[in-house]
């Protein structure tokens, strides 16, 4: 019996918010967010993503084989 995934307390949102030009409101976003890791796409740029992240505290350690990840923080400070 392979071992069952562990349950995160994340709220991840994959879903696509905004497409082309639309203008995004990062503060609204911010300031209307209760969950201590929520993340939401934004929109897509060419073959890549956008996330928005609002995240407090120690998140689990993992790894993506085939993936980039690029980080920006607007406010605080984001130990890898």
């Amino acid at each position: 019996m392979p071992d069952a995934k562990p349950d995160y307390p994340y709220d991840t949102r994959l879903d696509v918010k905004y497409g082309p030009l639309d203008v995004v409101d990062v503060p609204a976003l911010v300031a209307a967010c209760s969950h201590p890791w929520f993340n939401q796409t934004l929109c897509r740029v060419n073959d890549s993503v956008v996330r928005l992240g609002v995240v407090q505290g120690e998140y689990h350690w993992h790894k993506h084989d085939a993936e980039d990840e690029f980080f920006f923080v607007v406010s605080g400070r984001f130990l890898i």
